[in-house]
């Protein structure tokens, strides 16, 4: 008997364009009790020829049924819930699929009676399996795998009905339950489609609690011949959403703790008894997430190529940088003069045209542009654009212009069609300006498909052995004019191929330095990339000049061309011995198994076995080595190193005791699978410009384990292509084609032993455990020499047991950790065999995908021209806004600063590759916020600013964000902590600097202030109603400040027409006359404006809080022209010309306001007043700025 539940997957299949897929995940779960059943809703035989395959080729069962007709997506979950017989159920769209341990885990905790509902982690990609930016709806809901009460997560929906759990592919359900609920949601008339499985949810989340997986079981596909993303559907999700609306409104059942929190336990202890619940802001996150997200590139794409046209759309400048780039170019070294020559052998005019256009557009613009064309038959000048009939020998014919271009510094080679983007020659011309070595440049590019652009190909920067692979940079290649001359220019006889022959012949001269390699898609074309590699032009002459380079650096050698790459038998001399080394301990079956598959099929004769006991135990390991070191032989020696848990020692010591030329670390499970791996080590390891070298290794499943090492991925060093079939050609051919790199693991690498003991060796006094391979690899490479990966060296390596980590190991881990990225984080940040385009993190990250990143902070420019600021707020409402992101807005607006907002602190490697000058850090007072600034102190030199607006340590008790906050004592404690991490402490009043004065030495004060654009032009009307119309606007945390005019309303309520906005305590809604909700910033300041008051109040309770609060309150109401009446309070002392009552007692309040509206001219002359105060002194602008500058930057 089988004692796990039936589980039914159910696929409501109708298009076969990812069936297959879908499908092949369905049958390949690791879950064994299993009820596959697909129910065809098309009309033709290609979903069932697809059954039928999957099933002969993995024996799996699958149950076929053909709907007789065609029922529509509701009318086939129906199906597949009738022919289901598991007690659960996934219905499985059939463009999703799941990863294989999905139906084991979700099933695993739908077996808790008290849950109704699974979901888990998933991603997005398009149809093209790219993955795509995560948005709100695949964030995960809670910091860990957890159990979240039903109904508190329906208190959520019921504000914010949004489906954040996702489609039926990310959930397991009870199928009696479904069965029970899908044909009441799906009644005629009221038949939900768009939105079923979020009512579906919804229905499940009245019945029990929920379970979510932080695990990533799935994946579902986007793109915009989706079901979902077709008209009618978004059209009934309009209609659906109020039916949603009203069933979460008539919901019954235990209330959440809070407005917007929910309770949940950790997935790890929710068998513990008692069960101990804890508290999670779902809300304020979700709303975090929103704000964070809606900065990212992508977030609303279906399709890597609209992803993609979004991240060009970003790289251009703005329109600050605009006005003020006369002044920046005025600041470089020198402004080089670029002369593009566009050579048109096809007297193509449409593409010459659309290339003149994208030249006359550019924001740098060119010293003159030079046109080679058949199609012109006599020299014209044209407003800086030369036309010249093109030659039969066009490049004798550049070669003879050139010298007579002396106004012009570097010469930049296009063809007809090719699209420069804007900032390109701007791009161009500051990488020039800042380097002095370069005489070559080339950019990344991308193509264009059907008039749009697709398909980028970010580039390496200057590679030596993927240059001599194949002309991976390209056509579009950039010349120093002088130098180009000096060197004779370009040698007609490699046509096609010249300009990179003259790339070489300027390396051979001058250093591998002089080509510089711009990490930006600065071309646009047809004719791309991998169309041009593809040109029998091309094909022909890469050996040819390859040949030619070689040949002029007098190495002896012999190229074999396998279509596109070429491959390079170095014709070494010598037969020097390599050592071999083993480490091992307690893996005889494995070693056994390594030993006798290298002595057996190894070509190469010259080298030695060095078998390193590193402490063996078992009886087996110790006789085995034994017998081995007995054999006597000079081949095999077996050495003896007990001291454990330090694999760089082991390895240096092994290495001492090495009698070859060469040394060679091999990993004890390592199986040789080819002759000549030791001899393609070899071929690169004995050139003298070569340090290291490594192997491509692949698992018992043909998949890539290692083909060598890019740094930052995924921590601090990581494996490309991971788990990709051995045979894939891999990005830019980086699989099949030899190529540097800035280190390759230690499981197979070849090191000359001269080089290893110039460099010291292995670090084994800060990287005992982990990463001294890495490390060696490079400080070998800092000495000049090139770390090689050779991918025609293929080992398989065989499955290893995986040993937890120890806390003290992992402690020691963690320490190694930090010291690798203070040593070598620059290097990290920009590994030049890895491009700052492509993403480090993530699922995708080893397969070279591109990284979406900020919709802002792109820059031109390689240099800061202005003191740089990376500005973190806390949020992007209210006090982000004011006290972080508008400020830093302002500030670049008027050229004094640059950077860019992050909401969330960035890793360590994108704060790296801004390089600010100051890191504004808000309100970071939090165990989890305070943790991640010592990492600020420890790796970088940037100025720490702590900026704080409120006296956290002591909230008042009425105050909603109080929940869950830690008592006075400890928050004291962690705001001290927090403030002693950084350089400057910057706050918004006066008396908040006096409560923080003995925990910084440096504390500044910086009023808030307003917006220009938001509020600067702001107008209400007066006397628009028969009764007075006084009120209240602000946060949704303020019930204490509203208790202290509660009687006040009731009193008044007769006599004013009452207007709140942004909250309004339960016990007052009766009282108004209008009450408006929280709406979005960027319309708060015009929505309070038409609020038309007559007055508007600002009650504060009297509390230490409210003493260190800011104006902001009167600032908002001033820019309105509303007179105002408030709590006379430190926050509200001051000139602004207001009311201010001093006692907070109903009477003097109730007096006040009469006073007010006994004389409304009166009243409104104040409102007048306080106005031209506010837009003369609180607005961000011209010298105003001078506050933010004194707290943010240097005095």
């Amino acid at each position: 008997m089988n004692s796990l539940p039936l589980v039914s997957i159910a696929i409501p299949a109708f298009n076969p364009r990812f069936f297959e897929r879908t499908l092949n995940s369905a049958v390949s779960q690791t879950y064994s009790n299993l009820d596959i059943v697909v129910c065809d809703d098309s009309r033709g035989d290609e979903i069932k020829d697809i059954v039928s395959l999957i099933m002969e080729q993995t024996g799996a069962q699958v149950r076929y049924v053909r709907n007789p007709q065609t029922l529509g997506l509701v009318g086939n979950l129906k199906a597949c819930l009738e022919q289901a017989r598991g007690e659960f159920i996934k219905f499985l769209c059939d463009d999703d699929l799941l990863y294989s341990a999905c139906i084991e885990q979700q099933a695993h905790e739908l077996q808790r009676e008290e849950v109704s509902l699974v979901i888990a982690q998933r991603l997005l990609w398009d149809a093209n399996d790219i993955i795509l930016p995560a948005r709100l709806e695949n964030s995960s809901l809670s910091p860990v795998s957890a159990l979240l009460k039903g109904d508190d997560v329906l208190s959520i929906f019921e504000k914010f009905p949004v489906n954040v759990l996702g489609g039926f592919s990310s959930a397991l359900f009870r199928r009696a339950d479904v069965a029970e609920l899908l044909p009441a949601l799906t009644e005629a008339g009221a038949c939900f489609v768009a939105t079923l499985d979020f009512a579906l949810y919804v229905c499940l989340l009245r019945r029990g609690n929920m379970v979510t997986s932080n695990n990533v079981l799935s994946a579902e596909r986007l793109y915009p011949e989706r079901l979902s993303a077709q008209q009618p559907m978004k059209d009934a999700a309009e209609v659906e959403r109020e039916w949603l609306s009203q069933m979460l409104k008539v919901r019954s059942g235990e209330s959440a703790p809070a407005k917007g929190w929910v309770r949940y336990v950790q997935l790890t202890r929710a068998d513990e008894s008692p069960r101990v619940w804890e508290e999670l802001p779902l809300s304020r996150t979700l709303g975090t997430k929103q704000s964070r997200q809606e900065l990212g590139v992508g977030v609303d794409s279906f399709s890597f190529g609209e992803l993609y046209a979004q991240w060009l759309a970003c790289r251009v400048l703005t329109d600050t940088q605009r006005q003020w780039l006369p002044e920046t170019l005025a600041g470089w070294p020198q402004q080089p003069r670029i002369v593009p020559i566009i050579i048109d052998a096809q007297g193509s005019r449409d593409g010459l045209e659309r290339t003149l256009q994208a030249l006359a557009a550019q924001d740098y613009p060119p010293e003159l542009v030079l046109v080679l064309s058949v199609a012109c038959t006599e020299a014209v000048l044209q407003d800086r654009v030369f036309h010249m009939p093109l030659q039969d020998d066009g490049l004798e014919q550049i070669n003879a212009l050139l010298p007579q271009l002396e106004g012009a510094d570097w010469f930049y080679l296009l063809q007809p069609g090719d699209r420069p983007v804007a900032p390109a020659l701007l791009v161009m011309a500051d990488r020039i300006a800042h380097s002095r070595s370069l005489t070559c440049l080339y950019s990344d590019e991308g193509s264009v498909r059907d008039g749009e652009s697709a398909e980028p190909a970010f580039k390496p920067d200057f590679n030596l052995d993927l240059m001599r692979s194949y002309p991976y940079v390209g056509r579009a290649l950039a010349f120093q004019r002088e130098r180009f001359l000096v060197l004779g220019g370009f040698a007609p006889t490699f046509a096609e191929l010249a300009p990179h022959d003259m790339l070489w012949r300027m390396v051979e001269s001058d250093g591998l330095q002089v080509v510089g390699h711009i990490a930006e898609v600065l071309l646009e074309s047809k004719f791309d990339l991998s169309q041009w590699l593809t040109e029998p032009g091309v094909v022909e002459q890469s050996p040819r000049i390859l040949e030619a380079h070689l040949q002029r650096l007098g190495i002896a050698h012999e190229i074999r061309q396998n279509g596109l790459l070429n491959r390079v038998d170095y014709r070494h001399a010598q037969r020097p011995l390599v050592s071999v080394i083993i480490v091992t301990q307690d893996q005889t079956a494995a070693l056994q198994r390594c030993v006798e598959t290298l002595l057996e099929k190894t070509a190469y004769t010259e080298y030695e076995l060095l078998l390193v006991d590193n402490g063996s135990e078992s009886a087996e390991a110790l006789a085995w080595l034994d017998g081995m070191a007995q054999l006597g032989s000079d081949r095999i020696r077996v050495l003896r190193y007990a001291q454990k848990g330090d694999a760089a020692a082991v390895h240096n010591f092994a290495a001492r005791q090495a009698r070859g030329e060469y040394v060679l670390m091999l990993n004890a499970f390592a199986v040789i699978t080819q002759a000549d791996w030791l001899d393609e080590l070899l071929n690169h390891a004995q050139r003298p410009e070569v340090g290291v070298v490594g192997a491509k290794l692949f698992n018992p499943d043909g998949g890539v384990l290692h083909a060598g090492l890019i740094l930052g991925l995924n921590g601090p060093a990581g494996l490309p292509f991971y788990g990709q079939p051995m045979q894939s050609d891999g990005y830019m051919h980086r699989l099949q084609a030899v190529h540097d790199l800035s280190a390759v693991g230690g499981d197979c690498l070849m090191i000359r032993k001269s080089v290893f003991e110039a460099a010291g060796g292995l670090d084994e006094q800060d990287f005992k455990q982990t990463l001294s391979v890495v490390d060696l690899c490079l400080r070998i490479g800092r000495d000049g020499y090139l770390v090689v990966m050779n991918p025609h060296a293929v080992l398989a390596v065989g499955t290893q047991p995986v040993i937890a980590a120890t806390e003290q190991e992992q402690a020691q881990h963690a320490e190694e950790k930090d010291t690798f990225y203070q040593r070598w984080l620059p290097l990290v940040a920009r590994d030049p065999a890895y491009n700052v385009n492509l993403t480090l993190q993530g699922v995708g990250a080893s397969n070279f995908s591109l990284e979406p990143g900020l919709r802002t902070g792109w820059s031109a420019f390689s240099k800061a021209q202005l003191p740089n600021v990376l500005a973190v707020p806390i949020n992007a409402s209210a006090i982000g806004h004011y006290r972080m992101s508008q400020p830093m807005i302002e500030l670049e607006a008027a050229n004094r600063v640059e950077g860019r907002i992050c909401y969330g602190l960035p890793s360590i490697i994108d704060i790296q590759r801004q390089a600010p000058d100051v890191i504004v850090l808000q309100g970071r007072y939090s165990e989890h916020a305070i943790d991640e600034i010592p990492p600020l102190k420890k790796f970088f030199n940037a100025r720490r600013i702590f900026e704080l607006d409120d006296y956290v340590i002591d909230v008042p008790h009425r105050n909603a964000h109080i929940r869950n906050m830690p008592g006075k004592s400890d928050m004291e404690r962690m705001v001290r902590r927090a403030i002693g991490l950084c350089d400057r402490v910057v706050v918004s009043t006066a008396p908040l600097a006096n409560a923080l004065s003995d925990m910084h030495h440096d504390i500044r004060v910086v009023p808030n202030m307003l917006a220009q654009d938001l509020w600067g032009h702001l107008r209400s009307q007066r006397r628009t109603s028969k009764k007075p119309r006084v009120g209240w606007g602000g946060g949704t945390s303020h019930h204490g400040d509203l208790a202290v005019i509660a009687d006040v309303v009731r009193e008044l309520a007769n006599e004013v027409d009452w207007v709140f906005f942004g909250m309004c305590p339960d016990d007052l809604l009766p009282y108004m006359h209008e009450f408006h909700g929280v709406i979005p910033l960027d319309v708060y300041p015009a929505k309070l404006a038409s609020l038309n008051l007559d007055l508007a109040l600002a009650p504060l309770e009297f509390h230490i809080f409210n003493d260190c609060k800011s104006n902001l309150r009167l600032l908002e109401y001033g820019a309105c022209g509303f007179p105002v009446v408030c709590t006379d309070t430190e926050a509200y002392r001051g000139y602004l010309p207001c009311t201010r009552v001093k006692t907070n007692t109903t009477d003097e309040w109730l007096q006040a306001i009469r006073m007010h509206l006994a004389d409304p001219d009166a009243s409104y002359r104040m409102g007048d007043e306080l106005r031209e105060v506010v837009l003369r002194d609180y607005v961000l602008r011209g010298d105003n700025l001078r506050h933010w500058e004194y707290g943010w930057l240097a005095d």
